[in-house]
Parts: structure tokens; C-alpha cells; sequence
């Protein structure tokens, strides 16, 4: 059940979930404002939720369409299997000696076209997958990506195991994170 609401010159989707507690996010490209929050919440919660994060939210929406103004969408199908191919050349370069450095093994990988996540690792099978946007980015941050999700295979959450290999064997990581997020 979703509805669209005008909130101080702000229009949010807001979809009402099974879940404890509300969360936001902007999405690309246009910078849409979606929130999900529990079934019985108020709209006077609602807004008092967006107004408090109306500094976040300005922030994000900046910096989603700054991302879709310098790394458009491809216009074309050709276009898109055309990034496809350099990103799947790309990374069957990258990824063995990523591999032979740190000692982490995938059991496979796929490109796909994701949205929302740079790339994914199925912990149990260890196949990983890449986002196909991962294709405009640089070789840096397609390592941290490799690296991120060869990591999965051995520590399956985001703890301290996890940023201990991060950090031993990329210790720049998390300046190439945060020039992903933008």
C-alpha cells in the first residue's frame, strides 16, 4: 500500500511495510524520495521523520543527480552489451590476480544489471556478482568491489573479521568506499 505525499515541497512515496521501524532513500536517477515505514504509523510521524532528515535529504538528492548527470544511463541496447563486454573483460583480468594475492576463491561470477548494490556474494555457493554500473567506474573501485565480495566468501557480515581483511589487503579501502557512494 503506497501513496504519494508533499512534504514541505518534498514529494515522497510512502509505502507502508511489515516492519519495526521507518527508513528513507533516495533513488536514482531522478533523486525520488522513498519511505517504507510500519503499518499503523502516522502521517504526523511521517513528516516529523522527513523533516528531521530534510538536511540528509537535500545532500543525497544532490549527490544521486550529480552521479546520473556524469555517468548516464546507456541509451541503447548495443550500448549496454558494449559496457557489459568491457566490464566482463575487465574483471576476468582483475579478478585472478586479486584472487592470487589474497588467497580468496569465488566459485564464479556474473555481471548483472543491479541497481542498487555495486555487487553481491552468495556466501553458501560463493558465486559473486557485479552490478553492471561498476562498468563507468575506475579500475580502483572495481578492485574494492572484487575485493568486497571475495571477502564475503570467508566472512559472511559486515563485523570486524570482515574490515580486518579489508583492511589488510586494501588499506586504502575505505577512501575508494567513500568516492564510490560519491
Amino acid at each position: 500500500m503506497s501513496k504519494k505525499i508533499f512534504i514541505d515541497g518534498l514529494e515522497v512515496l510512502v509505502t507502508r511495510k511489515r516492519i519495526k521501524r521507518m527508513n528513507m532513500r533516495v533513488r536514482d536517477p531522478e533523486g525520488d524520495i522513498t519511505i517504507s515505514v510500519p503499518y499503523f504509523t502516522s502521517d504526523r510521524d511521517i513528516i516529523a521523520f522527513v523533516r528531521s532528515k530534510r538536511d540528509w535529504i537535500d545532500r543525497a538528492v544532490s549527490r544521486v543527480k550529480a552521479r546520473a548527470a556524469s555517468h548516464p544511463e546507456p541509451v541503447s541496447r548495443e550500448e549496454k552489451e558494449a559496457r557489459r563486454a568491457d566490464l566482463k573483460r575487465r574483471i576476468a583480468e582483475r579478478l585472478p590476480e586479486i584472487e592470487r594475492r589474497t588467497g580468496l576463491r569465488c566459485n564464479g561470477w556474473t555481471v548483472r544489471d543491479m541497481h542498487t548494490r555495486w555487487g553481491s556474494c552468495n556466501t553458501r555457493t560463493h558465486h559473486v556478482n557485479f552490478s553492471l554500473m561498476l562498468a563507468t567506474r575506475s579500475d580502483i573501485e572495481l578492485d574494492y568491489v572484487i575485493l568486497h565480495e571475495l571477502v564475503h566468501t570467508v566472512v559472511p557480515g559486515h563485523g570486524a573479521d570482515f574490515y580486518a581483511l579489508m583492511d589488510r589487503f586494501m588499506p586504502g579501502w575505505k577512501k575508494v568506499r567513500k568516492d564510490l557512494k560519491y
